[in-house]
C-alpha cells in the first residue's frame, strides 16, 4: 500500500500514543500490515525512509551505456548483438552484455539525457538534403498562423486488392511459432483515384488511369489508352471534381475564398492555368496554396487520411474487385467528421515540429 511521508509519521505518532498496531490502523484507516511495517522501520532506523535494495549491480556503467547509444545510432556496427562487443573490446565492460541488457541500459541513459532512442524497422525514409530542409522550414514558418480550415488538401492514391475475401485486422493473435495467413495475389488489381479533404468534408472520388478494368479515354504518345495520369487528365480532375467539389463544400460554410493544396507532381503544374480559367468563368476566388515544399507528405493530413481509409477497407474483407472498389468509395464518402477535424487541428503542431527539427522529417 503506497502512503505519503506525512501518513508514515502519523502512524508513528499515533502508535506512540496507543502502543497498539491494530488500534492505530483503525484510527487512521490504514491497513494493519502497512502500519506494522512502518512502526518496525522506525524502530530499526529511527526514521521512515525507504531502504535501499540490494539489487544487482548494473553491468553497463553510464560511460559504457553512452558508448552503446552512440554505436546504435551510428548504425555501422550492426545490431545490438554486435554493438555489445565494442564496449567489451574497449574495456568498458567486463563481459559482452546480452543485447537486452545493452539496449535497456542505452535507452535508459538516452532518456535521462533528454534524447530518447528507439528501435525502428523497415526501409529507411528518404534523406532530405539541406535545400529541401530549408524549403520545408520556410514553408512551416510562413504558414504557422494560416487558417487551415480554408484549405483543401488533394492527392492521388492507389488501393491494391491484395487479399480477396480476407479481413485484415490491424492486430491479430496466433500461437507462438505461427503466422497470420490469408490468400494473397502477386499482381493485385488497383483502384487509382484523386480526392480532396477539408475540415468540413471530403470530395467525390475521381477514378483515373491506372485503375484495373478502367479503360482510359486519354491516349498516350502511341495513341493507346493511357495507363498513367497525364496533364490532360489532371485538367479534367480539377474541372470536373476538385474545383466544383471544393466550391460546394466550402459554400456550406459560407466560404468563397479558399486554397487548393497539391504536391509537386509534374502534372500538377497545369493547375495554375485551370484555376485562373475557373475563377474567370465562375467569378470565384480560389487560390493555390503557394510554395508547397518537396518531399513533404508528413506535412499533409491527407496522407494520414489515406492510411485510415486503407485500414477500414482492409477490415471489410471484400471478395471481388468490384466490391473492393465500391467499398473504397464508400469509406471515403462516409469518413466521420471528427476524424477530419483532428487532421486539420494537427496542422499547427506539424509545422511547429518541422521548425523545431530545422526542416527534418516530422513524426506525422
Amino acid at each position: 500500500m503506497a502512503i505519503t511521508e506525512a501518513e508514515k509519521w502519523a502512524i508513528i505518532q499515533d502508535f506512540k500514543a496507543t502502543q497498539n498496531v491494530s488500534a492505530t490502523a483503525r484510527r487512521l484507516g490504514i491497513n494493519q500490515k502497512c502500519v506494522a511495517r512502518w512502526v518496525r522501520r522506525h524502530q530499526e532506523t529511527g526514521g521512515v525512509a525507504k531502504l535501499r535494495g540490494n539489487g544487482r549491480r548494473a553491468l553497463l556503467s553510464d560511460v559504457a551505456a553512452k558508448e552503446a547509444v552512440k554505436l546504435l545510432l551510428d548504425g555501422k556496427h550492426g545490431g545490438s548483438n554486435h554493438v555489445g562487443r565494442v564496449p567489451h573490446t574497449k574495456g568498458l565492460v567486463s563481459t559482452v552484455p546480452h543485447r537486452t541488457t545493452l539496449t535497456r541500459a542505452a535507452k535508459k541513459v538516452a532518456k535521462l539525457e533528454g534524447a530518447p532512442i528507439r528501435a525502428v524497422r523497415g526501409p529507411p525514409v528518404k534523406e532530405l538534403n539541406a535545400a529541401t530542409k530549408k524549403k520545408r522550414m520556410d514553408f512551416a514558418s510562413n504558414n504557422l498562423k494560416r487558417r487551415w480550415d480554408l484549405v483543401m488538401f488533394t492527392d492521388r492514391s492507389k488501393f491494391h486488392f491484395f487479399s480477396p475475401g480476407a479481413s485484415i485486422k490491424p492486430v491479430g493473435w496466433v500461437r507462438k511459432g505461427q503466422q497470420r495467413q490469408a490468400p494473397r495475389v502477386n499482381h493485385a488489381m488497383v483502384v487509382n483515384l484523386y480526392a480532396g479533404i477539408t475540415k468540413w468534408g471530403v470530395t467525390k472520388c475521381h477514378v483515373v488511369a491506372g485503375t484495373s478494368k478502367h479503360k482510359s479515354k486519354y491516349l498516350n504518345q502511341k495513341g493507346q489508352s493511357s495507363k498513367i495520369i497525364s496533364t490532360v487528365e489532371y485538367k479534367d480532375v480539377l474541372k470536373d471534381t476538385l474545383l466544383p467539389e471544393g466550391t460546394r463544400i466550402f459554400g456550406t460554410q459560407g466560404v468563397s475564398t479558399w486554397f487548393l493544396q497539391q504536391d509537386n507532381d509534374p502534372t500538377h503544374k497545369v493547375a495554375k492555368q485551370v484555376v485562373k480559367e475557373w475563377n474567370d468563368n465562375k467569378g470565384s476566388s480560389i487560390q493555390i496554396l503557394p510554395s508547397w515544399p518537396p518531399s513533404s507528405p508528413d506535412l499533409s493530413p491527407i496522407e494520414n487520411f489515406w492510411g485510415w481509409v486503407k485500414g477500414q477497407v482492409d477490415e471489410k474483407g471484400c471478395k471481388t474487385f468490384d466490391e473492393f472498389q465500391l467499398t473504397v468509395m464508400s469509406v471515403i464518402k462516409n469518413v466521420p467528421k471528427p476524424i477530419l477535424r483532428s487532421y486539420f487541428n494537427s496542422m499547427k503542431a506539424r509545422l511547429a515540429q518541422a521548425i523545431h527539427l530545422e526542416g527534418a522529417k516530422t513524426s506525422y
